[in-house]
């Protein structure tokens, strides 16, 4: 018997078991449940639909209402749907273009080009749903995926063999649906000129240009660049022909094996089997900024999950903008699905959950934690330990954690706890250190040397490179055939680096914007481009200081992607698309469209859709670059729209950043608002410092308001539970106002006759 008849693949339309001709269910809202229930299957909680549809409206009139979009669809469907008191789900036999376009994808997959797919709910939207439109989104964007992976496939394969027209009549279909896709417009132009229509390949590239220009203010790559001028310069071309083929390059490669680190290498992996072997391993790796740490720490983690660990990851921030223990509780997240974890007795796991929520969501039953108590704090530094030695037991754990030297005084105390606990059982505490960024008596650099005194501890220095190992560097990026090639480009670069591999990397990237190296898209391999025929590269002005090389890769940007670069290093830490989008006014597509070529650009890096500054180095020239009144409108604009688009379940995750950012955007009212809500967020974990960190943040913002009492008060709550006997006086920045008076100069000074004056007491 058939079954209801939905074509999505346009505006929606259903049609009942024998029923008339294909017809609009009749509103929105009974159309897009339809939809819905036919493209999830399976039972659905009437609370559920009814937030769908009616999330504005009260409980009541949404139940109403969805009881009234059902008897619609009934009307339609007849018993295609069923529901009782609680659930709903539609059961009947159904038949959807959306069905048979995957089934085609599987089957056929030059039958599933040939679907609308594009045109998925088209002059369709509903009023007062937006989470439904947003989960129309998402299925848009994921069926246009796959629809465009299905297109790929067939003009790649058209390519391979010599269906020249074929081919580029795929690539004009998958430009259709996206515009800008560089890989759909590289095929095109081949396509065409393979065909001997250089004409057509040129059409290709030129609206493709303009595209970019009108849509992202931006310009086309180096490399499809490069194309364009070997199609219109036939002269200029490599002698072999550039054919696109899974395996080949689209642009220069910067990802090197470990160069200069042997040594290092072979000292990680000495601590690796003293692991294996049952022993606790405490490894330092510190150096300069840009010399390499994380990517030879990263080298080393991959190497131990391969062997079977289990990795916890964290990185140190910048405690003006974090909090503390942040980098535990970024690593404890990685614990939730560790082997192991459900063996820890759960009094532990309960007080973990004061650093980790997420493990009482997993462990419902866990008893509650004993109340905040200053005497108490041991107890949650035992369960952070009680865990890894948990997992321990099951196989090896690596810590890692990033960037000690921005770790906060909370996260270097527990640090310094766990270090001792893991003596005896297999796993290492690996953590990166760059001592330029360390004062003296920074609570980081103490845990540093009392890290380098724990048996068996592992310190690695690492220095800049040597000129032949830049030279090994270049060879091997640039894939350099000839024995003597990049010899005077590797020895160049080092003057101007001092062998700095973040500087060299930057240095290379800065000379393919300038066009004065190009990588061939056929073999990868790197040449001089014909303006630099004959150069020694003596007369090449390089960027002198990482800084320099940063901001000429920064500064010929089009705005819009400037203006979000600068956004996310003034963040600091990983951005979500949606905050993005609210920030600079924007869609959520077009700011990852932005983002995605700062990440092409290797400027940025993307993991799992949030963005981040490629290095560290990159973020703090970018924040140098801008006024402090545009610094204070960035962090303004970034509380304002992390308090808009944050979820209920997320507000103390965003709390901190919000708090520190509307201090530093000028929303005084905002900052003492999350200031308060940290406060008690740190408490309950026991962190009664963070606490009363925040409560100087609360009472300075709030200075001379009622709402200072109550920071006040709460300071009095916290000190008395850490065991002070009388609060002292709530620090308070001065102003800067105030200038230098008489009193602070208490300096020697000169008489009149040039000769010192001693102070009256030089005791002092």
């Amino acid at each position: 018997m058939p079954g209801v008849n939905l074509r999505l693949f346009g505006p929606p339309s259903a049609q009942a078991p024998h029923g008339p001709e294909a017809r609009q269910v009749g509103g929105s809202k009974p159309t897009a449940l339809l939809v819905y229930l036919a493209l999830e299957p399976g039972p659905h909680s009437r609370e559920s639909l009814a937030a769908l549809l009616w999330g504005d409206s009260t409980d009541e009139a949404a139940r109403v209402s969805l009881r009234q979009a059902l008897k619609q669809l009934r009307g339609v469907v007849g018993d295609a749907i069923q529901s009782d008191r609680s659930r709903v789900e539609l059961v009947g036999p159904v038949e959807c273009d959306v069905y048979e376009f995957r089934e085609a994808m599987r089957q056929d997959p030059t039958t599933a080009a040939w679907f609308d797919v594009p045109r998925f709910m088209s002059d369709f939207s509903v009023r007062d749903a937006p989470i439904f439109e947003e989960w129309a989104a998402e299925t848009r964007q994921r069926l246009l995926d796959e629809y465009e992976g299905v297109l790929r496939t067939l003009a790649r394969e058209a390519l391979e063999h010599s269906r020249w027209r074929e081919a580029e009549s795929w690539a004009e279909r998958w430009l259709e649906s996206d515009p800008l896709s560089e890989e759909a417009t590289r095929t095109a132009i081949e396509a065409s000129c393979l065909e001997g229509d250089r004409r057509a390949a040129l059409r290709h590239f030129t609206r493709y240009r303009d595209r970019l220009a009108r849509e992202l203010g931006t310009a086309p790559s180096a490399d499809i660049l490069a194309l364009a001028r070997r199609v219109e310069h036939p002269e200029e071309a490599p002698a072999k022909h550039t054919k696109a083929a899974d395996d080949e390059p689209v642009g220069p490669d910067f990802y090197a094996s470990l160069v200069g680190r042997e040594p290092q290498w072979a000292r990680l992996l000495k601590a690796w089997r003293a692991v294996s072997d049952g022993r606790g391993q405490v490894v330092v790796i510190e150096g300069e900024p840009g010399v390499g740490k994380s990517r030879l720490a990263e080298e080393f983690l991959q190497w131990a999950e391969l062997e079977g660990a289990t990795v916890l990851r964290a990185a140190g921030y910048d405690p003006a903008m974090g909090i503390p223990y942040a980098p535990i509780a970024e690593a404890l997240r990685g614990v939730l699905d560790a082997p192991g974890l459900a063996g820890t007795a759960p009094e532990w796991l309960a007080e973990l959950a004061r650093l980790v929520p997420d493990v009482r969501r997993r462990f419902a039953s866990l008893p509650a934690p004993a109340p905040a108590d200053g005497g108490d704090r041991w107890r949650l530094y035992e369960a952070v330990a009680q865990v890894v030695l948990t997992l321990a037991a099951e196989r090896p754990v690596v810590i890692f954690v990033d960037d000690l030297q921005w770790c906060d005084a909370e996260s270097c105390a527990l640090l310094h706890f766990l270090a001792r606990r893991i003596e005896e059982v297999p796993a290492v505490l690996l953590t990166t250190l760059t001592q330029a960024a360390l004062s003296r008596d920074a609570t980081s650099a103490r845990l540093c040397r009392a890290l380098r005194s724990q048996r068996d501890a592992t310190v690695l220095t690492l220095e800049p490179l040597s000129e032949n190992e830049v030279c090994a560097m270049i060879r091997e990026l640039g894939r350099v055939v000839g024995p003597t090639g990049g010899r005077r480009l590797a020895a160049r670069v080092h003057a101007v680096t001092d062998g700095n591999p973040f500087h060299v990397i930057e240095l290379l990237k800065t000379l393919f914007v300038q066009d004065l190296i190009r990588v061939d898209s056929k073999t990868g391999e790197w040449y001089a481009s014909p303006a630099m025929a004959g150069s020694d590269y003596s007369d090449i002005a390089m960027p002198q200081t990482i800084r320099d090389a940063v901001v000429e890769r920064v500064v010929p940007l089009p705005y819009e992607q400037r203006d979000l670069l600068a956004t996310i290093a003034v963040v600091g830490r990983d951005v979500r698309t949606d905050v993005l989008s609210h920030v600079h006014g924007i869609s959520r597509l077009r700011a990852a469209a932005h983002a995605d070529e700062l990440v092409g650009r290797q400027l940025l890096v993307e993991e799992n859709g949030r963005y981040r500054c490629a290095h560290p180095v990159i973020a703090e020239v970018v924040r140098g670059t801008l006024t402090p009144a545009r610094r204070q409108e960035l962090h303004r604009s970034v509380a304002l729209s992390l308090e808009a688009i944050r979820s209920p379940e997320e507000e103390l995750e965003v709390a901190a950043q919000i708090a520190r950012h509307a201090e530093r955007g000028g929303e005084q009212g905002m900052a003492h608002h999350y200031a308060m809500v940290c406060a008690e967020a740190a408490l309950q974990r026991l962190s009664f410092e963070e606490a009363l960190s925040w409560l100087d943040l609360a009472a300075s913002v709030a200075r001379g308001t009622q709402e200072s009492d109550r920071a006040n008060r709460q300071t009095a709550t916290v000190l008395e539970l850490a065991g002070w006997t009388k609060p002292p006086r709530i620090r308070r920045p001065g102003s800067p106002a105030q200038g230098i008076r008489q009193m602070d100069l208490d300096l020697r000074g000169a008489d009149a006759g040039g000769r010192r004056r001693q102070s009256p007491n030089p005791s002092r």
